[in-house]
């Protein structure tokens, strides 16, 4: 070592070595010789070049993050030469009507020319950075007497009189208030020839469809404007253009959010009265507006085009719907992440497959793969899922649209029918399959709190021993089971019932879905009256207080599903797709219509619409009604002996608490 800072030596030649870094970019090193075998001369030398390299070090990164245009500029330069492109092809367009062409007799055929070199000139642009003259040919392949026409790009530029792209990307710059710099002027120039396919694209889906060239027009109430008393109509409170030219599609979804206060408003919390959105419905909501962004390369929403819908439907296509940000790791992930990630398991999956069936001499045999691996043909999101993807993004671009014009959008192209038969589609429980169900140790002695699916003698009211028996019994949904409160559970006239409602912890998912369920025999049998006496006296509000989140988000239902459902899941080998809490619902009404309960008694069950509701619906006749309804249900628990009330340890009903990451 020669002791001087970032300087060593060999073979009597002082260098000097710095390692560099520029942001979050990979570091580099520089390496240089300081030519002397002087040791002073080198102490001197060091410490100039250290400064140097930090002055140096410095502008650049200055520059990186300066010297660029931001995604709003572009955004602004896009919108302006659209509009200036947008006149120019409409010029060129009527030119040819007034001025035949030389080049063809048809202006059809002029014109269809002319775009066409357009847009690769400008296609050129966008990836070359520049535009070098090509020449054009038009040949009709229907007609062989037609003459081939031949002609240079630069020729024919004169004829549609559009400027270079560099005067153009200049000019703009000017026009916005951006110093011009070699990198701007760049990325500009990339811009220009952006907006310029748009508009060639644009004016050809408009000569497909003249009706499309204008917005509709209020004819209602039209009155002819006298030339003489007539004056501009000031709008006040108009917002500024720039403020929609450069708003993200997750911007915009916070902006829908406070122009709508059916949804909350701003912060959720808008409406006082009445029901607003749910967070669930507000995340969902969100969930494809912020995908659109990362498609879109964080563009603005107000240069969305159908080529981005159609680049995010693919993206779609490459997902795994069943783990989709389903954890928390996913939900810091990007799409294009998550589709790296979902592409390198389907690859091992591939790769695991081919060595197992090598190993056991089956070459072609490759349908068995790991569990940890997907396979191509579980790619995809659901019908469902995609719909309501679609559903909510043409909510927003149609309320955006009105502030400032989009382009023309075709979610047709992409909302599936669901062509699965919804029958099929709603599996059931056998009895046999009810009475497996009802023999796991829950039910019949766990080994302790922590380990319920292992046999023992324990035996606990909670969640675990009562939710499926409800849902088995009642038909209800799994989310207005495990949000019902102590005091959702009533009685009249010495007949029990669930008091289906809106309460602290969770919504109703319908007006309809507000009901009276008579509580079945069985169910009173086993204890639950005693259960809910037992939770009034120890404190409690809800009926399953386990399930409650110590922040107060996430639903009920999804925690008995995650925590509960899962695990007793996997000790029932004949569950097959479809089949989970719901079928409990599906069982429960297959067994009254089978027991011929009309279908309007059905309906009021289940929290379905009625069609011509009386106002006794809940008179002691209707509710006799549904007890027999019930009654209809099969009696799968007779196995199971009643036993003393035996609520969980009170440390053991406290809210959850948040996982730590």
């Amino acid at each position: 070592m020669c002791g001087i800072q970032n300087v060593t030596r060999k073979h009597g030649t002082y260098y000097y070595r710095r390692l560099i870094r520029l942001g979050l970019d990979k570091p580099f090193r520089l390496r240089m010789s300081l030519k002397t075998t002087n040791r002073r001369h080198a102490a001197l030398l060091a410490p100039a070049l250290t400064l140097i390299c930090e002055r140096v070090a410095m502008n650049m990164m200055t520059n990186i993050r300066s010297d660029g245009l931001t995604s709003a500029q572009r955004a602004e330069i896009y919108r302006r030469q659209m509009l200036i492109e947008r006149d120019r092809l409409e010029v060129m367009h009527a030119n040819l009507h007034i001025i035949p062409p030389e080049d063809h007799d048809d202006i059809d055929k002029a014109l269809s020319l002319r775009l066409g070199a357009s847009e690769s000139a400008a296609s050129d642009g966008v990836v070359k950075g520049k535009i070098d003259d090509f020449l054009i040919a038009r040949i009709d392949p229907d007609d062989d007497d037609e003459p081939i026409v031949i002609m240079a790009w630069s020729d024919l530029a004169e004829s549609i009189q559009q400027d270079g792209a560099e005067e153009a990307a200049v000019t703009r710059l000017a026009e916005i208030g951006v110093e011009e710099t070699v990198l701007r002027e760049a990325m500009a120039r990339k811009v220009v020839n952006q907006a310029r396919i748009e508009a060639v694209r644009e004016f050809r889906r408009v000569l497909a469809d003249p009706s499309t060239a204008y917005a509709p027009v209020q004819v209602a109430g039209y009155e002819p404007i006298n030339p003489q008393n007539s004056s501009p109509t000031v709008t006040s409170h108009q917002p500024v253009a720039n403020e929609w030219v450069t708003m993200t599609p997750s911007e915009a979804v916070l902006r829908f959010f406070e122009h709508n206060p059916r949804t909350g408003g701003k912060d959720g919390n808008s409406r006082k009265k009445g029901e607003p959105w749910t967070l669930k419905t507000r995340n969902q909501f969100e969930l494809p507006a912020m995908l659109l962004e990362q498609v879109m390369d964080g563009r603005a929403l107000a240069t969305v085009t159908h080529d981005d819908l159609v680049k995010l439907d693919q993206c779609f296509e490459k997902l795994h719907g069943p783990s989709f940000r389903k954890s928390p790791k996913h939900r810091d992930m990007t799409i294009w992440q998550i589709i790296d990630e979902t592409e390198a398991k389907v690859v091992a999956g591939e790769e695991a497959m081919k060595k197992e069936a090598k190993r056991k001499g089956r070459v072609t045999d490759t349908k068995i793969k790991p569990a940890e691996h997907l396979s191509r043909k579980e790619l995809g999101l659901g019908v469902v899922t995609t719909n309501r993807h679609w559903g909510f993004l043409r909510q927003l671009t149609g309320w955006f649209n009105k502030h400032h014009p989009l382009g023309r959008l075709d979610y047709g192209a992409f909302i599936m029918n669901d062509t699965r038969n919804q029958r099929e589609l709603q599996s059931v429980y056998t009895v046999e399959q009810g009475r497996e169900i009802f023999n796991l140790p829950p039910w019949t002695g766990s080994k302790s709190h922590a380990r319920r699916m292992q046999p023992g003698d324990l035996l606990v009211h909670d969640a675990w021993y009562f939710v499926p028996l409800i849902a088995w019994y009642s038909g209800m949904r799994r989310d207005e089971i495990c949000g019902l409160d102590v005091n959702d559970v009533e009685t009249e006239d010495g007949f029990w019932f669930f008091n289906v409602r809106a309460n602290d912890v969770r919504r109703v998912k319908t007006i309809s879905s507000a009901r009276k369920v008579p509580v079945a025999k069985e169910l009173q049998r086993l204890g639950l009256i005693d259960y809910v006496t037992a939770l009034r006296e120890a404190g409690e509000k809800t009926l399953f207080p386990e399930l409650v989140a110590e922040s107060g988000l996430g639903q009920m239902g999804d925690a008995y599903y995650k925590r509960i459902w899962t695990k007793i899941a996997k000790e029932l080998a004949f569950l097959k797709g479809g089949q989970a809490m719901h079928a409990f619902r599906h069982t429960a009404i297959d067994s009254m219509k089978g027991a011929g309960i009309p279908s309007e008694i059905r309906a009021d069950f289940a929290g379905h619409a009625l069609k011509g509701e009386t106002e006794g619906r809940y008179s002691k006749a209707h509710m006799a009604l549904l007890r027999n309804a019930v009654a209809t249900i099969p009696e799968v628990t007779k196995h199971l002996d009643p036993f003393p009330v035996s609520l969980l340890p009170a440390k053991l009903r406290e809210p959850r608490k948040a996982r730590v990451k």
